[in-house]
């Protein structure tokens, strides 16, 4: 089997104790895999305020690099700087709180002998490995908006997009679509943006589940922002999305379903409409900065369809 060097890319904020509890195994797993030729590990740390960066410097870990950011930016910003560090083959882009199996390189840097993926991930598991809580993504078009539903149909290995908590990806690939949209900061969808950027060129995404990674969901989210601040960013970033992918004449259709929205919404008297409103009206106020997006990074994409996927 052809060996890979790999970038392991580990954004964290407020995760000392993460870091404390998984870094030293991830960096077991790298060394004791015959399927990695030579490796580095890249620690963004996004402005911490408990003692993260005084333990980062502290490490001895072979082969580290540390950035710190000088004010909290958000996931796809901070990893962005990781990915733009990278020097080697494949980058693994890892949560801080990812427990990944030893046999996890062993079980996905074989399918990079093909030219065309872009990148692997596993099943992810709950923290007892029990209970599923991502598997392989299928597209689903409804209403002419974009949506996705989880399978465990294992009739082919493809997903719709690969969770940004646990891929391996080709790293001039990811290089080449510039890393994840900016855009979508602090967090959410924009890993599956980058995963429909990548089919949009050509590249596949794959879902494997002969292995699996353990995962607490969303621990450094909600620990750290207000469930309604969390539900806002979600459904803004959702509509974005769309927007970003979606044909103009959908779009005007979106536009048009999220005025009446606010509008009809702004009258109800049940809070899961009215919390629809404040995300709704950020959307329409980025359209301006997808639109440039759109005509340019966007515009030399394959368009979305069926056929795209099969």
């Amino acid at each position: 089997m052809e060996k890979k060097s790999v970038s392991i890319i580990i954004p964290t904020y407020n995760g000392i104790h993460l870091l404390k509890d998984y870094l030293p195994h991830t960096v077991d797993v790298i060394q004791q895999s015959s399927s990695i030729s030579e490796y580095e590990i890249i620690i963004i740390d996004d402005a911490s305020t408990d003692e993260t960066q005084q333990y980062l410097q502290n490490l001895t870990t072979p082969n580290l690099t540390v950035i710190v950011n000088e004010c909290n930016s958000g996931f796809s910003k901070t990893i962005n700087k990781g990915i733009r560090k990278a020097s080697m083959d494949l980058s693994l882009l890892l949560n801080n709180d990812m427990d990944i199996p030893l046999d996890f390189f062993d079980k996905t840097i074989p399918y990079f002998t093909d030219n065309t993926v872009f990148g692997v991930s596993t099943e992810i598991r709950d923290r007892a490995g029990e209970k599923i809580i991502e598997s392989r993504k299928q597209p689903v078009f409804k209403h002419h908006t974009f949506h996705y539903k989880e399978t465990t149909d294992s009739s082919n290995n493809y997903t719709l997009y690969l969770c940004g908590g646990n891929a391996i990806v080709d790293t001039k690939k990811i290089k080449e679509l510039h890393g994840f949209n900016e855009l979508f900061s602090p967090f959410y969808f924009e890993d599956f943006d980058l995963s429909l950027r990548a089919w949009r060129k050509g590249w596949k995404s794959i879902y494997i589940n002969s292995t699996f990674c353990k995962h607490t969901p969303s621990t450094t989210i909600r620990k750290e922002n207000r469930n309604s601040f969390v539900e806002s960013i979600f459904i803004r970033n959702r509509l974005l999305l769309n927007y970003l992918h979606n044909t103009a004449a959908n779009n005007r259709l979106l536009c048009f379903r999220t005025y009446c929205k606010i509008f009809l919404y702004s009258f109800s008297k049940k809070e899961n409409k009215r919390i629809f409103i404040k995300p709704a009206k950020d959307f329409l106020a980025l359209r301006r900065e997808a639109d440039k997006q759109r005509k340019n990074e966007y515009s030399n994409l394959n368009p979305i369809d069926w056929s795209l996927f099969q």
